[in-house]
């Protein structure tokens, strides 16, 4: 048959029940295109089973050359606002997803850089894209645009999670020496490993699903350390996988991890494969690669990300220290295809989701020493009978509220900051303590005749046990009227709600909210993870980390006074927005939950304090006593804190406080919890002089 030219634009998966049409990318073994196959070339199976190619041809690589760009001097420098492109000015589509609670603050700092250099240097025109993270953020920054102005605010606004299922660093490298026994803080993990992973593969679905009628060659590039094959995983990959090849996305993982040396393998790359290698032979992926020790850890830590790779017809990146070429390589691949497709066989289709099997599509080239990758499955439903959306329907109050609270696309408008800590309040059991915080400035108000001001906002907020699974929604409109001073000095700071959530059973849990202004219904969302322990058995835990703008007395004994406790009301040193000036003291606290006592029921509970700014260790404190006299709150419970004190001449950026607690009558490998904060530190506004003072 021969080749002929399609529209690129076209869906490269096609599910009707005449025709599954899918594409394949085929490479020699330099990673170099091959163009110039037939239909009788490739041998295509559903299921196993054979296939007769019925329709054929070949997407051209038509994109401009590459322009690397001149290097920006600056955040705001030299970077233009970007007219925004028609659709038939997109030439490729990308979607920059960055896993934060997959990440270690390391590789955070990594990604960061090298996104900041990928924007500024590498994108070129006709380039739509958006700069995502899974733990949730502010909605404007997560938007599709070639405006570089807005990725690059995206990409400064990118922080490591300390609720993630990853570490600060990245894992050090391993000796010869046989693994000594661990003897630091327990992770609070608790299920969190499989929560945020899930959580992950969410913000995948809403991503993918907001790309689905966006033009141009659809790409994600999803940057993480870990995802483990599990069974609740699994599931969650095959519906991703469906998703992805019916919106014509490929998807592109990259470990930001780096080479690893020192006895630490660098897991092996496959530039170009797909279920086969060349000449009918059978291939492997990454997960299928043979590793003993540490790098089998490794292999096995991030296996789902090679799995998801491979099945959307995208590459997994490793052991790579140049990111933005790695980014430039996965968006290049979009570039230069073939169409196959064939008549499926009976019984392939379903019209009930709950019933439809997903059939697995694989591809062979017969001529020897090439290689193919393609999108390896469907669900079996038509296009026609997957739900989908209609693009001009007028939204209600309530559609828009619940699309916002499971789509990072629609909340454009509203500054919304989420920031949830699990606490144990005693008699009250544990329960998660949340605080949203979001701009007045951005709602509209109205003047009254007693020169009060009032608006309108609907608040939505919900707990997830697992992907999609709620198990709490509140829904509440909020008339705020307030005097004219308070109004003014809202307008500066802001809005701050609290609420309580009670958890009955430990876990891990996901919380979002959503925020819209009644009127003009602009809406902002934001997200996070949270891990509860379990202590009903009389397991050692911490509650999250509070930290305020202490106003009090500034005691360095390590104890905890009363008088110490003052914190500024609406200021942005509070837990909720956490910034601080140099000089300041910031007055941390936190609850030590079941900690052991002695014959004379007195607890030995000590803490240390570290702090890191850049991923980098900066301060460590020596261990000190919690306060036992002073912080018993009751017979199960233990107060604990103290002041950090910033320098005159701390340098502006970002923070992570670690408090390290341990009980000194527990037994050994019981003894250590931890829990982070993190907090960043504003360079000051300059003074400025009037003369003759």
């Amino acid at each position: 048959m021969a080749q002929q030219s399609v529209d690129p634009i076209q869906p490269t998966l096609r599910i009707t029940f005449t025709l599954i049409q899918v594409d394949a990318v085929v490479t020699d073994s330099h990673g170099r295109r091959v163009t110039d196959l037939h239909a009788d070339d490739f041998e295509i199976k559903q299921d196993g089973v054979a296939q007769k190619v019925t329709h054929f041809s070949y997407v051209p690589d038509d994109r401009p050359p590459f322009v690397l760009q001149p290097k920006s001097k600056g955040f705001n420098v030299d970077i233009a606002m970007q007219v925004p492109l028609a659709a038939n000015q997109v030439k490729r589509t990308v979607a920059l997803v960055v896993d934060d609670m997959g990440m270690s603050f390391e590789s955070i700092v990594r990604v960061r850089d090298s996104l900041r250099k990928y924007v500024e240097q590498y994108m070129q025109p006709g380039d739509l894209m958006a700069i995502i993270r899974t733990g949730g953020g502010i909605a404007t920054l997560e938007q599709f645009t070639n405006d570089k102005k807005i990725l690059l605010a995206g990409v400064e606004f990118m922080k490591w999670r300390f609720g993630g299922r990853t570490g600060l660093l990245t894992i050090n490298p391993v000796s010869s020496e046989p693994t000594p026994k661990r003897d630091g803080p327990e992770m609070l993990d608790y299920g969190n490993q499989g929560l945020s992973a899930l959580g992950a593969l969410g913000t995948l679905d809403q991503v993918i699903s907001g790309m689905r009628r966006l033009p141009g060659r659809k790409s994600v590039v999803f940057f993480s350390e870990t995802m483990r094959m599990e069974s609740r995983v699994n599931s969650s990959l095959d519906h991703l996988t469906d998703m992805a090849n019916r919106a014509a996305v490929s998807l592109y993982a990259i470990d930001p991890t780096g080479l690893k040396v020192n006895g630490r393998l660098a897991a092996p790359q496959f530039p170009e494969r797909g279920d086969e290698a060349p000449a009918g032979g059978q291939g492997g992926s990454l997960a299928d690669t043979i590793f003993t020790g540490s790098g089998a850890r490794e292999i096995r830590s991030n296996e789902g990300l090679d799995y998801l790779s491979k099945r959307t017809g995208g590459l997994f990146f490793t052991g790579r220290n140049d990111i933005p070429a790695s980014i430039q390589q996965a968006v290049d691949d979009q570039m230069g295809y073939y169409l196959l497709g064939y008549s499926p066989q009976e019984g392939t289709f379903e019209k009930d989701s709950k019933k439809a099997k997903y059939h697995k599509v694989t591809v062979r080239v017969k001529r020897p020493g090439l290689l193919v990758r393609w999108k390896s499955g469907f669900n079996g439903m038509t296009d026609a009978d997957v739900p989908m959306e209609e693009p001009t329907k007028a939204k209600t109050r309530e559609e828009q509220l619940m699309e916002a609270l499971a789509s990072p696309f629609t909340a454009t408008d509203l500054k919304v900051r989420l920031t949830c800590w699990y606490n144990d309040f005693g008699n009250d059991g544990p329960a998660v303590r949340s605080m949203l915080h979001f701009g007045a400035q951005d709602l509209t108000f109205h003047k009254q005749p007693d020169n009060s001001w009032q608006a309108q906002v609907d608040v939505v907020t919900s707990a997830y046990r697992g992907l999609k699974q709620t198990i709490q929604q509140r829904q509440r409109r909020e008339n705020i009227v307030l005097s004219d001073d308070v109004y003014r000095k809202a307008l500066k700071e802001g809005f701050l709600f609290t609420w309580d959530y009670p958890v009955k059973d430990p876990g891990a849990f996901l919380l979002r909210a959503v925020v819209r202004d009644a009127e003009t219904a602009r809406i902002g969302s934001a997200s996070q993870s949270v891990a509860v322990p379990d202590t009903r058995k009389g397991q050692l835990a911490m509650s999250g980390i509070v930290v305020n703008l202490s106003t009090g007395p500034t005691q360095s004994n390590g104890t905890l006074e009363k008088n110490e406790s003052k914190g500024e009301a609406w200021a942005q040193g509070g837990p909720a927005i956490r910034r601080y000036l140099p000089g300041q003291n910031i007055l941390y606290t936190f609850v030590v939950v079941n900690p052991q006592r002695n014959s004379g029921k007195q607890s030995k509970v000590t803490k240390e304090l570290r702090v890191y700014y850049n991923g980098k260790l900066l301060f460590s404190s020596p261990s000190t006593e919690v306060n036992e006299s002073g912080g018993r709150l009751d017979k199960r419970r233990l107060l604990g804190g103290g002041i950090l004190r910033l320098g005159p001449i701390a340098k502006p950026g970002e923070y992570i406080l670690q408090v390290i607690v341990t009980d000194k009558l527990a037994r050994k490998n019981k003894s250590k919890v931890t829990q982070w904060i993190d907090f960043e530190v504003l360079k000051p506004e300059p003074q400025i002089k009037i003369a003759g003072r």
